[in-house]
């Protein structure tokens, strides 16, 4: 059966299997689901009461896997399909032309490619736009919170930004931020989120309880933002 509480502004969401056992047992997985496993003889509110008691756990858990990066839907890079970026959704038009540029306007975003029926052609094309917007953004965005690390971290960070398969964004030894270029799909608030929370990772490479403290405090409302992200599709 499944079963939910609420934690703060998290709803935790979980399957439940009642077994022969004597204790409860809870298990997070990558895709971030929650398992319950509950002696026969428990009650819901009791098992409601140990999974709350464990919430600030699981969410922990679940945030250690918002490194991997979420199943993204198959493309077909035709007119009429849906793209995010910065958030928002619009639509693909295609349009031949001899020159190949790309054009946001209104609620769509204007292809001009040679070949129409090119989809390797149009993905590059659209993939080389996010990039370029990316770069934009993603620096402005770094700049501006960086500072964020100077009460912990000596150094001036760096931000590093490529398209990744399974991450959203890493941090490593040398001070470097990296970012995945997919980000430009998200709303400002999620990539802000992300650049703090590797930012936290200049002082502590690990989610240990000292690296939630300091996230709690540079960045207090990040279990909502990560939700928000973690719902995402790009």
């Amino acid at each position: 059966m499944l079963d939910q509480i609420q934690y703060g502004n998290s709803l935790i969401e979980y399957s439940l299997d009642f077994v022969e056992r004597k204790t409860l047992g809870i298990k997070v997985y990558p895709d971030k689901s929650v398992k319950v496993l509950a002696p026969r003889e428990a009650s819901i509110e009791k098992i409601r009461e140990k999974v709350k008691n464990k919430a600030s756990w699981i969410i922990k858990q679940q945030d250690f896997f918002l490194s991997f990066y979420p199943l993204t839907p198959e493309r077909k890079f035709v007119s009429g399909e849906t793209h995010l970026y910065l958030g928002r959704q619009y639509r693909l038009k295609l349009h031949k032309s001899k020159k190949a540029s790309i054009k946001l306007t209104g609620g769509y975003i204007n292809i001009y490619v040679k070949d129409i029926g090119d989809k390797k052609a149009i993905q590059n094309q659209l993939k080389q736009w996010y990039k370029q917007k990316a770069e934009l953004h993603f620096n402005l965005l770094f700049d501006e919170l960086k500072p964020i690390s100077k009460g912990f971290y000596g150094q001036e960070p760096q931000l590093t930004y490529r398209w990744m398969q399974k991450r959203w964004g890493s941090c490593d030894k040398n001070g470097k931020v990296h970012l995945n270029l997919e980000l430009i799909k998200t709303p400002k608030k999620c990539i802000e989120y992300v650049i703090v929370h590797e930012l936290c990772h200049l002082k502590y490479l690990n989610h240990s309880n000292a690296f939630y403290g300091l996230l709690e405090k540079v960045y207090p409302d990040w279990r909502s933002t990560k939700d928000r992200l973690e719902r995402l599709m790009v």
